[in-house]
Parts: C-alpha cells; sequence; structure tokens
C-alpha cells in the first residue's frame, strides 16, 4: 500500500496567508473562537503539512463531535 501525499500548494506565502486571514475572518462573521488546537491546524495548512480541504474536513468532524456532546448534555438534563 502506498500513501499518497497532499499535492503541493502552490500559492505563495502571502496568498495562503490572505486565504488563511479570509477563512477566519468568514468563521468569526459566524460566532468561530480562536483556540491553541483551530490555531495549530492553521499552522499545519500554512506549513503545506494539509491541504485547505483536510482542515475544513477535520474541523467539521470536531463541530459534528461538539454538537453531538452538546445534545447529549442536553438530554441528560
Amino acid at each position: 500500500m502506498t500513501m499518497t501525499r497532499a499535492p503541493k500548494d502552490t500559492r505563495s506565502a502571502a496568498e495562503r496567508a490572505r486565504d488563511t486571514a479570509g477563512i477566519v475572518g468568514s468563521l468569526k462573521h459566524e460566532g468561530y473562537v480562536e483556540s491553541a488546537a483551530a490555531e495549530a491546524i492553521h499552522a499545519r495548512v500554512a506549513g503545506g503539512e494539509l491541504t485547505s480541504e483536510q482542515a475544513i474536513d477535520i474541523f467539521r468532524e470536531r463541530a459534528l463531535q461538539l454538537d453531538a456532546e452538546i445534545k447529549d448534555a442536553h438530554r441528560r438534563g
């Protein structure tokens, strides 16, 4: 089995920073609160370790997990 690598991001550092700032700005508009864990994911994207799509998947999974925890807490009352 071979492991596939994320495609190399060909954007410049300035373009990546602009795109990341735009994403974070949009998220803040929707109520996003920065955290060390989230910033670590953003840093991995900026460093080319993760693609934006992979980061979105991570954030989506975390949001679904948090939503499930909140719903469970409400059910327990």
